[in-house]
């Protein structure tokens, strides 16, 4: 089984190559190079997942826009649908009011709606099938990132841990050694103990937001592994095709045994 999590760039737009025109086939030979099972995906918009999907045939995707109109950032979830099937999919925003679409808690002190896309996914030869939670932690509200972990910590915990094994995908906007980070790694109350995949390798290699430069300096996207999931092995991808860098973000890849 393999894992992928990928902030794809929101179509700002960017100047020259960097721009979405030239970066969306890229992306989308990674993905189809890659062989993903499944992927969580952060800032792409409608046109731009509509884009990809034109040239992934085998993927489909589930998941909402953090507005709830169509028109904002998704959190969208892609899935190899001859490999997985969609059991179930759902939404909830990063707020004090998670059910209402597009909030936003004073409190927070984030100036945007941010949301976590989950789905349950059932997979050809899984013993269990897969919740992935997958989420995009607000940038500049450093109160928004540690109540937003505890939060996806307190509803994963509503799960049965015999009857899935868990995921969480994302660009966190937050260190390895930060709060929230470390809150995700907290025991969960159904049981289940995450790991972060990355910190099997040497920090300076989990530098993932690069500004389109291909120098990491920030470490703030990773997965989320259950601990009874065998891993065997991580990755950050810093791959560049024709001068042209996929993202500002390289992804992260996880190969998991069985």
């Amino acid at each position: 089984m393999k894992i992928v999590t990928f902030n794809v760039r929101f179509d700002k737009p960017d100047p020259g190559n960097s721009a979405w025109v030239w970066r969306r086939g890229i992306i989308a030979q990674l993905i189809a190079q890659s062989g993903a099972d499944l992927i969580g995906t952060q800032e792409g918009k409608a046109h731009q997942l509509l884009d990809l999907h034109r040239r992934l045939n085998d993927y489909q995707s589930v998941g909402v826009d953090r507005l709830g109109n169509g028109l904002s950032e998704y959190c969208a979830i892609f899935y190899h649908q001859q490999r997985w099937r969609c059991l179930k999919t759902g939404e909830f925003w990063l707020s004090q009011t998670p059910k209402l679409v597009g909030s936003v808690t004073r409190e927070w002190e984030n100036p945007v709606p941010r949301m976590v896309s989950w789905g349950v996914f059932e997979g050809v030869g899984q013993d269990k099938p897969i919740i992935i939670f997958n989420t995009h932690f607000d940038y500049h509200s450093p109160r928004a990132r540690e109540l937003s972990a505890q939060l996806i910590s307190d509803r994963l915990s509503q799960f049965n841990a015999d009857e899935y094994r868990f995921i969480v995908t994302g660009d966190f906007n937050a260190e390895p050694d930060s709060f929230p980070r470390k809150t995700l790694l907290k025991p969960l109350t159904n049981g289940v103990v995450l790991r972060d995949a990355l910190a099997s390798i040497d920090l300076d290699e989990q530098m993932t937001y690069h500004e389109f430069t291909g120098k990491g300096f920030a470490a703030v996207d990773t997965i989320y592994y259950d601990s009874r999931l065998n891993l065997h092995q991580v990755s950050v991808d810093r791959t560049q095709i024709d001068h042209v860098w996929p993202s500002d973000h390289f992804p992260v890849i996880a190969q998991f045994n069985g």
